[in-house]
């Protein structure tokens, strides 16, 4: 069974990222990721940028329109992709559930600047029986599944503390890392402001602060994204390390041993077990399987609206604190 998708937004999610990359080896924007995956069938793209929409039609073979209304007087989706800017977000949705009543709505991330709003869309969704992800890519990548997996069953025990280096603003790229710990390591339970920073792009906030999950304290620290992108997760647990490297490019988990020279001590071991290094080549790919698990009833692992909504309080709640 195949499901149609329609894509709103032909940006750089939408279709740009990977345009002129070998599709075999990176799937990082939802036009490659639902053409390739077998369980779907991509029917077309919406965007207001004619340009953008005959490179669609050119690369995918599927029809352009430059509105919704039009898109969905054409074609009933199961999936629709809003991959336009933030601040569009929820009239989108409202095109979406006038028009069409789609199985499966997948908006990028944030869901809105407003947490007003993202609960009206969160109600816009359920009022019309339609389920509601955001594309938190890291959520369905298989090394973040499977760090959670050995977190939940104590195979990396106890978490002491963690630091996370993030740059390009706390709203979009730093959210990225905090979604993912609250995946990983449970609802923040306290969050303290550190320093206010600075506003990326004059828009972003990029503040340190310090968070309490449900299972341990994580440290934020900004750098400045002019001088080279840093997106780094480290967590020192009780048996051992867990390096999260490059926005996820590079995982290992370094474990705790005894000093060969000094048997009083116990240090950590010279070998790390790394993870398959080339997952997030394709982490749009994955949001599909996990998406295309979900509409077969299978386990899958997806954000969720309320999860992305929980990130997203978290984030203003930051923000205000460091005000």
């Amino acid at each position: 069974m195949t499901f149609d998708v329609l894509i709103i937004g032909l940006g750089q999610i939408g279709m740009r990222y990977d345009l002129n990359l070998d599709s075999k080896r990176y799937v990082y924007s939802h036009a490659s990721a639902f053409s390739q995956h077998r369980g779907f069938n991509l029917v077309g793209g919406v965007d207001t940028d004619n340009r953008a929409g005959k490179t669609f039609e050119r690369k995918y073979g599927c029809a352009f329109y430059d509105n919704v209304q039009e898109a969905l007087q054409q074609h009933d989706p199961d999936v629709i992709v809003i991959s336009v800017s933030t601040q569009f977000h929820k009239q989108v949705l409202q095109d979406i559930v006038r028009y069409s009543k789609p199985k499966v709505v997948l908006c990028e991330k944030p869901l809105s600047y407003n947490i007003d709003e993202a609960y009206e869309m969160q109600q816009l969704c359920k009022d019309n029986s339609v389920q509601l992800f955001v594309n938190y890519i890291r959520d369905s990548d298989p090394n973040s599944i499977e760090i959670k997996t050995k977190i939940d069953s104590g195979e990396y025990a106890g978490l002491l503390k963690g630091v996370v280096w993030y740059s390009k603003g706390l709203i979009h790229n730093g959210s990225h890392f905090l979604n993912l710990l609250e995946y990983w390591l449970g609802p923040i339970k306290e969050s303290r402001c550190i320093s206010k920073g600075r506003l990326f792009d004059n828009q972003d906030p990029e503040p340190d602060f310090s968070l309490t999950f449900e299972k341990g304290d994580v440290v934020f620290l900004s750098t400045k994204e002019e001088n080279f992108s840093h997106y780094t997760i480290e967590l020192i647990f009780e048996n051992g390390r867990l390096r999260y490297e490059q926005g996820g490019e590079k995982v290992y988990w370094t474990p705790v041993q005894q000093d060969p020279n000094l048997p009083a001590y116990k240090v950590l071991s010279h070998s790390s077990v790394y993870y398959n290094a080339r997952s997030m080549n394709k982490y749009q790919l994955h949001v599909a399987n996990e998406l295309w698990n979900m509409l077969n009833q299978e386990t899958y692992a997806l954000c969720s609206d309320l999860m992305a909504i929980t990130t997203l309080e978290s984030i203003v709640n930051i923000i205000k604190e460091c005000e």
